[in-house]
């Protein structure tokens, strides 16, 4: 009898112990769909500007709102270079914060923002500005003269021009760390 009591008051101790309450959240990694406020741009902006983003659906995790429709989302420009000769110019943005318009609520949140597949804007080779003619020869046979006339950049290339998205892109945010829901 005292075995019995003894494993069910064992049993009540481990389960009290080891139960933890879940708190869901958003793991590392997860893309998030946003649009921008307004049109963001290499020429107005730079290194430490504030910039915000505003999701474009609700994003569930089991039956809570992970992030609301029309959340904005609070980042800055952590990267920024001026177009040069050969190379446009590009820029980083890190997101800080999430807001709640309707509580007026900011929380803090780990990420970045990802331009069509990198999260890099822009820093793509400009064209070049003029080619050269180059012959390659070849032996053909049965023919003495063979050969191709190819053109080739000149090594010269256009100066490289600013870059930036509408209202109308679409962009992600990659969540750098868990963001465990607040509300």
């Amino acid at each position: 009898m005292t075995k019995k009591i003894i494993l069910i008051f064992l049993t009540i101790i481990f389960t009290k112990i080891f139960a933890f309450a879940y708190s869901p959240y958003l793991p590392k990694g997860t893309l998030i769909k946003v649009y921008t406020k307004k049109p963001i741009s290499t020429s107005e902006l730079e290194t430490g500007s504030i910039v915000y983003f505003i999701s474009s659906a609700d994003v569930w995790v089991q039956e809570k709102k992970a992030v609301k429709k029309g959340d904005i989302f609070k980042g800055y420009v952590s990267e920024l270079t001026l177009p040069v000769q050969g190379v446009n110019a590009s820029m980083k943005v890190k997101i800080t914060n999430i807001i709640d318009p309707i509580e007026k609520i900011a929380y803090e949140l780990n990420g970045r923002i990802i331009f069509y597949s990198s999260e890099v804007l822009g820093g793509n080779l400009t064209n070049p500005a003029s080619y050269n003619r180059t012959i390659h020869p070849r032996k053909v046979y049965g023919n003495i003269w063979g050969g191709a006339l190819q053109y080739v950049p000149s090594g010269e290339y256009e100066f490289g021009s600013h870059v930036g998205i509408n209202q109308r892109d679409s962009v992600f945010v990659q969540l750098d760390e868990d963001y465990y829901i607040n509300y």
